[in-house]
Order: C-alpha cells, then sequence, then structure tokens
C-alpha cells in the first residue's frame, strides 16, 4: 500500500490532500461489485485518534453508484456527514468497461469537531485493472479549510491521522473485496 499527504493539483479542490494506493488481488468486475454497496461500518470500524469510527448510514437517496444520490453517515462520536455522488463511471448497475472505474463525491454537513476547521471534503477513487485478477486502487481525499489560517492545522490533522485512517479503510475494502472473489472453477 502506498499513501501520501500533498496539496492537490489545480484541477482539483485545494487543501491538505491525503492518497492511498494498494493492489487487489481479485478483478476489476469483482472489486467495484464489492466497492458500491460497501459497509462503511466494516471499512471504518475503528478510530484513528481524533477520526471516530463509522457506525452506520441513513437517508440514502438512490444507489450507490449514481450520480446525485447522497447519505448521512454516522460516526461513534454521535457525529454525522453529508456524503453525495459526484461521478460514477460505471453507474447505475453497470459493470467496469475499459479496465478502468472511478467514483468521486462530496462530504460536508460536518457536525462534530472537523467543523470547526473544513467547510467540505472531496474523495476519489480510481480503480485500474492490473492483469486479469489483480486491482490497483487509488484514493484521494482532499479537505477545504476554513480559512487561510485553519490549514496548518488541518495539514496536520491529515498528515497525522486522516491519511492511516485511509490506509486502515483501503486496507479493509481490499479484504472485502478479496474475499468476495467468485471461487475458480477447475478445467474440465
Amino acid at each position: 500500500m502506498v499513501s501520501e499527504v500533498s496539496e492537490a493539483s489545480p484541477a482539483w479542490p485545494r487543501g491538505p490532500t491525503a492518497m492511498v494506493t494498494t493492489v487487489v488481488e481479485a478483478s476489476l468486475d469483482q472489486v467495484w461489485a464489492a466497492f458500491v454497496p460497501v459497509d462503511l461500518a466494516q471499512v471504518f470500524p475503528r478510530p484513528k485518534g481524533p477520526i471516530p469510527a463509522v457506525t452506520g448510514v441513513s437517508g440514502q437517496t438512490g444507489p450507490w453508484d449514481v450520480v446525485g444520490s447522497a447519505r448521512h453517515v454516522h460516526l461513534a462520536d454521535g457525529s454525522r456527514v453529508r456524503e453525495e455522488i459526484l461521478a460514477s463511471t460505471p453507474c447505475d448497475g453497470a459493470a467496469p468497461s475499459g479496465g478502468t472505474a472511478r467514483f468521486a463525491y462530496r462530504v460536508a454537513g460536518f457536525t462534530g469537531p472537523l467543523a470547526a476547521l473544513t467547510d467540505a471534503a472531496h474523495g476519489e477513487w480510481r480503480f485500474v485493472a492490473d492483469g486479469p485478477a489483480r486491482t490497483k486502487i487509488t484514493w484521494r481525499y482532499t479537505f477545504l479549510p476554513r480559512g487561510w489560517w485553519i490549514r496548518p492545522a488541518l495539514a496536520l490533522l491529515v498528515a497525522t491521522f486522516w491519511r492511516a485512517y485511509m490506509a486502515d479503510g483501503l486496507d479493509n475494502v481490499r479484504r472485502l473485496a478479496e474475499g468476495a472473489r467468485a471461487p475458480v472453477r477447475p478445467q474440465p
């Protein structure tokens, strides 16, 4: 798994950014099929420093691969955030084609301690087939600070805790996707 923290490119929202990458021993179709309906409480079951575990979601407005669908994510400290899908390729239940898939979303409405530091965040997952039974996943996440004076504190939080939280979550996604592999059938 690879991870990094950086300022984002001009085309991406500006703010403290973390990125993690892993390779899953499963096909792109299998990984996408496991990823789209994934239970966030299984992806983020433990806190990382001040970042609380996810306890569940509510109010989902549509399938989780359709642009415009939204939901509330509930956290163990009693806070919540709202996620909304900005891009999904493929979408509406379709399987990936061309060896790639992409999922982008916006998080806003922070009600916990992060509300003092950020107005919103943007996340993006990219999936690339790396052979018939391997998929590379890259997850990038950028926080938008409430002001220039908040940026250093938010950058420290991202570098110290958020990137590790992402790495743990991505590892859980990898394990869930590898566990979802179809059994190999013997050749006749």
